[in-house]
């Protein structure tokens, strides 16, 4: 009898999840063009962009298999068609809408219900499909729905990388218990403060507000005349995620899923009763121990510990060579907290405290632990402490507002040389590549407050890592009505400096710089940071070649 492996199944729900979390609101912002009589003016204004083609794409989705016409009139969009077929699906994997069914993750509804005190009809009607899939067939959203899954999975994968570069990552490890240590303590504080937290370090909830935000942003930049994609900087929702992937990866497998995720405790409490496993078949195991070490979830089943922890992922079905695992249905008592062995010999401490404790007492603690601890110190701080706006890139002043232009933002630089006091304004304070924009210069003598009235020289001089390449003029103006106008253009998204030269002093010619951005280039530090990451990982790859090949020669 021929096995069907089960993992191409898996991936593909979680492919469609992972699509869904961006075709959702990406097809509420098509919505919302099309409920505007907006759509054909934006997508005909945004063609051949990002923004236009998933418009176009997602028009061509939506519409399929409807009839042409609207209200008799054949050829016309069916646009109330189309509205009411698109806002049939709504929300995300941590709360959503599929036509007449709602579904809302468990741990959204726990903390609700903790925050409010109250248990609404609407609230359970979305929990009552999960509640039941969940009742039935244990954590199955973790190992099937849940879209960090995936990417905790390569991170795994990752760590093949690091063994290949000679690099030896952690292997760090908390108890299970912690998890439900930090449920319990959210919902404590829930009640109590009336304040929800666990959604703040819930990844699936995470992840789907950064989709959204990502998909709000990408039209929000079109619609201020900013087309294409573009990282605009990470959130702290993000360098959350982004952190426990590096963590997974470099020191501690498995850490988020098996011991500190709040939404795993409630899925695994109430799957004590489920009635789908993974079960085996005694006399067909070979005792390989392949299924015990390929299990993401910490699960023993070459020695039947199999508990509520296990999601049902079938990692360990396709494993098994002579087919001695399978799903099977069983009705059987299983705990929360079944004691299992572990393989070096010690015991697994249950809780943070538990490490700390043992820590002190042995006058050391482990160098993983350490680094584990500290890691999701410096994260879990990250998302809880005040938000604070950085100040323009390059140093540019806030965008202030002129009497020539009370509608545009503007940008006012000022500098002194010698006696001279240099302002400069801007217009638009934000330029666009390939957009004529204007600069007034404003040259005074503070001493007497008379005007320099001399020629003044401008040019503008492009940024980069290897230097500086010119942009526009030099382009040389007179002073009128107390300015100097200028009327540059900048070529592409980048880092500038405009330059200034006049004769601060008789018979000398001075010069000065004003940084200025253009379109959104991105930090030069961002760019820096490419560029010496990329050097260390050539460093690297130097180092495990010739670790291996001092390692061929040993062995001859």
């Amino acid at each position: 009898m021929i096995r069907l492996p089960i993992w191409p199944v898996r991936r593909f729900v979680q492919a469609i999840v992972i699509v869904s979390l961006f075709a959702i609101p990406l097809v509420a912002r098509y919505a919302h063009y099309l409920s505007a009589r907006e759509l054909d003016r934006v997508t005909e204004r945004w063609e051949g962009s990002v923004q236009g083609t998933l418009l176009e794409t997602t028009d061509r989705i939506v519409s399929a298999r409807l009839p042409n016409e609207e209200k008799g009139v054949v050829g016309r969009r069916p646009r109330h068609a189309i509205l009411d077929r698109v806002q049939s699906v709504q929300g995300s994997v941590w709360s959503m809408r599929l036509g007449p069914v709602s579904l809302t993750d468990l741990l959204a509804g726990a903390e609700s219900i903790a925050c409010t005190g109250s248990v609404l009809g609407v609230l359970l009607v979305g929990l009552f499909l999960p509640l039941l899939i969940t009742i039935l067939f244990g954590r199955v959203y973790c190992g099937w729905i849940c879209p960090m899954r995936p990417l905790f999975d390569l991170a795994l994968k990752f760590r093949t990388v690091l063994r290949f570069l000679e690099i030896t990552p952690g292997n760090a490890r908390l108890g299970r218990g912690n998890k439900y240590a930090l449920l319990g303590a959210g919902l404590v504080i829930g009640a109590v403060l009336g304040i929800p937290l666990l959604h703040y370090v819930y990844p699936p909830a995470l992840l789907s507000r950064e989709a959204h935000l990502a998909v709000s942003t990408l039209f929000d930049r079109a619609e201020s005349g900013t087309l294409g994609f573009a990282l605009a900087g990470l959130t702290g929702g993000a360098l959350f995620l982004v952190s426990l992937l590096l963590i997974e990866a470099a020191v501690a497998p498995g850490l988020w899923c098996q011991s500190l995720c709040p939404g795993g405790a409630l899925y695994s409490a109430f799957g004590w009763f489920r009635i789908l496993r993974v079960e085996r078949e005694t006399p067909a195991c070979t005792q390989c121990t392949l299924c015990d070490k390929v299990c993401p979830m910490g699960q023993l089943p070459m020695i039947d510990r199999i508990d509520v922890e296990c999601d049902s992922c079938g990692v360990c079905v396709d494993v098994c060579e002579p087919a001695a695992l399978s799903y099977k249905w069983s009705y059987k008592w299983t705990g929360p907290f079944e004691k299992r062995p572990v393989a070096t010999g010690k015991s697994d401490p249950s809780t943070i405290a538990d490490i700390a404790m043992n820590s002190i007492q042995n006058g050391k603690a482990d160098h993983g632990t350490k680094v584990v601890a500290a890691i999701i110190a410096l994260v879990l701080s990250s998302c809880v402490a005040p938000r604070v706006d950085a100040h323009h890139i390059m140093g540019i002043p806030h965008y202030d507002y002129d009497e020539s232009y009370p509608q545009a933002p503007v940008l006012r630089l000022v500098e002194r040389l010698g006696d001279w006091e240099v302002q400069m304004t801007g217009y638009p304070g934000h330029p666009i590549p390939g957009q004529r924009t204007e600069l007034h210069v404003y040259v005074q003598d503070v001493r007497d407050q008379t005007l320099y009235d001399q020629e003044l020289t401008l040019w503008v001089e492009s940024k980069g890592l290897l230097g500086n390449a010119s942009a526009h003029g030099p382009e040389t103006s007179r002073v009128s009505e107390n300015l100097f106008k200028f009327y540059p253009t900048y070529p592409a998204d980048g880092n500038y400096e405009v330059v200034l030269q006049f004769a601060a002093e008789e018979g000398v010619r001075s010069t000065l710089r004003f940084p200025l951005v253009v379109g959104e280039p991105g930090s030069p530090v961002w760019t820096l940071g490419l560029y010496v990451s990329g050097l260390l990982f050539f460093i690297i790859i130097i180092r495990a070649i010739r670790i291996k090949r001092d390692r061929r020669k040993g062995r001859r």
